[in-house]
Parts: structure tokens; C-alpha cells; sequence
């Protein structure tokens, strides 16, 4: 076969346009990153949308652009626990959560927190966290602490196992996601325990209240998310006899009436 200037012509053209490709293939690139900056460009104006802060994370780019653009103060990353308390929903005490909506910094990271402050014979009614185990570390007083975890977890006589602990200062217990369970303070002293979570959006379901959220106003407003010990009549057949006697014993050892 020979090379004839035909063939030099053709191995020419092809190379040219092989050379050539690169700088289409770039030029095209640089078009596409164009455009995604210029899409990316409004992240810092989210706040005038009238979004929170937590949608303002989510639509967020990068975690970067969270920080420099949504939680630009240091005070941001700082959740003052007690900051928050209001004193609860009535005497029995108050539990502050720290999630994605009230502490945003939150957002993305997987976990979340409570502090639980109860008071005398105060009772953190039978409840279930549904996106999230909580490990429960007791700070101050004690609380007897509660939990069914689900079903076919029985004792040998068949019956449902309640794991039923005291949980001292420096202690710990944990609850596992989606089970029933519950802490009421059993001295005339005060009780704060701190609640680890493995969720940002924990949430939280009272049981009895859920039960009967259709019965009357009156029987709604009891199964709060902390209630007292006084109110225990009220409660009967929504707790295990174990936690009802503890309270009933508190009662009467710290001398607060029941409530009728």
C-alpha cells in the first residue's frame, strides 16, 4: 500500500479534529460551572424568604454555606437549656427539648437532647420517642425509670417484661427506639436527668394521651408531657402497677394530696 498525499490529507484532517475536541469539551465545562454558581448564588439570600433557620440549613448547598450564610453568629451553636424552661405544663416539672427547630444548629448532625427537670413525685408520663434511642443520664435526685420495649419481650410467666431500674446521680439507662417508657421522681427532692438522643427530630408520643385523644377535654389536658404524681387516679391503667404504687408511696411520704 502506498501513502499517497491523499492518505497525508486525511491522517491531517483527523488529527486536527482530535485536537480540537479538548477545547470544545472545556469551553463546555466551563459553561456548566457557570451556571452552577450562578444557581448556587442565591443561598445567601434564603433569610429574605421568610424561611427558618432550619429550612434555610436544608436548602443550603454545602455545610459551608450554612455556616457563613444562616448560622453566622457564634451564639448560634449555644443551647441554654434553662433559658428555655417555662416551668411547665404543671407542677410535676418540665421537659426542654434541644431538636433540629429549636437549637437549628442541630440540623444534619443525627442526634438531639432533652433535660428533664421533675419535682416532687413528679412523673414524665409513659411515652415513646418513634426516630430515636435515648440514653438518659441522671443528674441530680433519682428517677425510677420504666420501659416495656416491645412485644413478645415477656417475663416466664408469659406476661410483658417491664425493665424497671432506680437511676442515681451519675448514673445512666437507655431506651430503645419506638419503646414505652417512662421516669417519675420518687423523693420530696428535686430530679434533673440530661437525654441524649439519636435523632435531630426525636419526637415524642405520650401514650395515654394519644389513647385518648378523642375522649374529653378534661382527660386530654392531664396527659400533658409532664404532669404530677397527684394525678395518678387519673393515669391508673395507662402505667405499669409497679410506677402507680411508687407514686402512690411518694404521695403519701411527701404529703401531696391527690387530685380527684
Amino acid at each position: 500500500m502506498h501513502f499517497t498525499l491523499a492518505h497525508a490529507a486525511s491522517v491531517l484532517a483527523f488529527c486536527s479534529a482530535a485536537s480540537a475536541a479538548p477545547a470544545i469539551e472545556s469551553n463546555t465545562y466551563a459553561a456548566a460551572s457557570a451556571t452552577s454558581t450562578a444557581a448556587a448564588a442565591p443561598t445567601a439570600n434564603l433569610a429574605a424568604l421568610g424561611l427558618s433557620k432550619t429550612a434555610q440549613i436544608f436548602l443550603s448547598d454545602t455545610r459551608v454555606d450554612a455556616i457563613n450564610n444562616v448560622l453566622t453568629k457564634n451564639e448560634d451553636f449555644v443551647f441554654k437549656f434553662l433559658d428555655k424552661a417555662t416551668g411547665g405544663p404543671g407542677e410535676g416539672g418540665e421537659i426542654i427539648a434541644a431538636n433540629r427547630k429549636t437549637f437549628p444548629a442541630l440540623t444534619g448532625t443525627g442526634i438531639g437532647a432533652a433535660l428533664g427537670k421533675l419535682g416532687p413525685c413528679g412523673f414524665n408520663t409513659p411515652h415513646v420517642h418513634p426516630r430515636a434511642t435515648e440514653l438518659l443520664f441522671q443528674i441530680e435526685g433519682k428517677v425510677v425509670s420504666s420501659m416495656f420495649p416491645e412485644n413478645a419481650v415477656n417475663k416466664a410467666d408469659g406476661t410483658p417484661r417491664e425493665i424497671l431500674n432506680t437511676i442515681n446521680p451519675f448514673e445512666s439507662t437507655v431506651y430503645f427506639q419506638g419503646s414505652v417508657h417512662s421516669q417519675f421522681n420518687p423523693d420530696c427532692t428535686n430530679s434533673t436527668f440530661f437525654a441524649a438522643q439519636s435523632a435531630e427530630d426525636f419526637g415524642t408520643g405520650q401514650v395515654a394521651q394519644e389513647l385518648f385523644g378523642t375522649s374529653d377535654a378534661a382527660v386530654a389536658a392531664v396527659f400533658g408531657n409532664v404532669i404530677d404524681g397527684a394525678d395518678v387516679d387519673k393515669l391508673r391503667g395507662s402505667i405499669s402497677v409497679n410506677v402507680a404504687l411508687g407514686v402512690e408511696e411518694c404521695l403519701k411520704k411527701c404529703g401531696i394530696p391527690k387530685r380527684k
